[in-house]
């Protein structure tokens, strides 16, 4: 009784945290493309100063905050990818891995544990593990499936060989310099099991041809940056080459989807709100590179970039990919 008692209020504690996101969504992107609308959507909407907590790993060139409000926007961000993606996992895992009997699954990079969360809906029966460079999961609301550690894909995951039958990496793309991707790719195959899957998703945060609005300037700064930190911005497009390059692995799906954030639709308006929100928290580094240096300005250019997107110009194209570790 009390062990049902817990999980119980475990996931009615997870649904309440997810039924705000969805609240914050609702303000932040359902608003009308006009800019009375769009006024009146936001200015309820609490923002942040811009004075942001990181982490302190010094080998690693990760530049978005570690803070209460990251994790905010990086839960609400999973939502808007699943949107796009309308599911997790991509078709070739689900039908190679049985997931409804139950498998050992690990979330690299697992931030807050949204994905692993909302995977413990679909799949109650798999075991989880989540393994972050910085510890912010809330053990209020993690699961007793649920299992946490830090660790450095770089420096070397805290497991041991053929330990995972399906390992999720996403969302590295300012987090790994272009020499980096070969041993994180080699070192989440290392703790896949003979015949396990990994499944990796990188966005291409491509320059717009348009060069005259917020969206090109924005992007323009976060290239220059990622320049200086040896990064690759449009790392999606190289994620089937560097899995086929790291041998013994055979190329299950390839997908590549397009995103237009002046569209309208739900998903359109759930990226904008989660980009622009991951601008702000990254002003410290991209305000400076725009030449954008007054906090007040810089919380001015967020509303303004977050309209661009919306109504101008705006888009991310992703790449996702599952290779099964022959």
């Amino acid at each position: 009784m009390g062990n049902r008692f817990t999980k119980c209020r475990i996931k009615l504690t997870f649904k309440n945290y997810s039924e705000q996101q969805q609240e914050v969504f609702d303000k932040a992107t359902m608003a009308e493309t006009d800019q009375a609308s769009m006024d009146d959507s936001t200015k309820n909407i609490t923002i942040p100063t811009t004075k942001r907590e990181f982490h302190d790993v010094q080998t690693s060139t990760y530049w978005l905050p570690k803070d209460d409000s990251e994790q905010m926007r990086l839960s609400a961000q999973h939502y808007a990818l699943k949107e796009v993606f309308k599911t997790n996992v991509l078709s070739s895992v689900i039908e190679m891995l049985d997931f409804d009997r139950g498998i050992d699954i690990l979330d690299v990079g697992c931030g807050p544990g949204a994905w692993i969360i909302d995977m413990m809906d679909d799949y109650p029966n798999c075991r989880y593990q989540g393994c972050d460079m910085v510890d912010v999961i809330n053990r209020k609301t993690m699961p007793e499936q649920l299992r946490f550690c830090t660790g450095n894909v770089v420096e070397g995951l805290p497991y041991a060989d053929n330990t995972f039958d399906f390992v999720h990496m996403r969302l590295f793309v300012l987090a790994l310099r272009s020499d980096e991707w070969p041993k994180a790719i080699k070192e989440i195959l290392r703790v896949t099991k003979s015949g396990g899957i990994v499944q990796v998703l990188e966005p291409n945060l491509d320059l717009p041809k348009e060069t005259d609005n917020l969206f090109y300037k924005a992007n323009k700064a976060l290239h220059i940056i990622c320049q200086q930190r040896g990064q690759i911005p449009s790392v999606g497009r190289e994620l089937e080459r560097m899995l086929r390059e790291a041998g013994n692995t055979k190329i299950l799906e390839s997908v590549y989807i397009p995103t237009d954030t002046t569209t309208g639709t739900i998903a359109a308006k759930k990226l904008a709100w989660s980009w622009s929100e991951g601008a702000r928290g990254a002003m410290s580094v991209l305000g400076p590179a725009m030449g954008v240096t007054d906090e007040v300005e810089q919380q001015k250019f967020v509303k303004d970039f977050h309209k661009c997107m919306l109504t101008k110009c705006g888009f991310y194209n992703f790449n996702a990919v599952a290779a099964q570790k022959l």
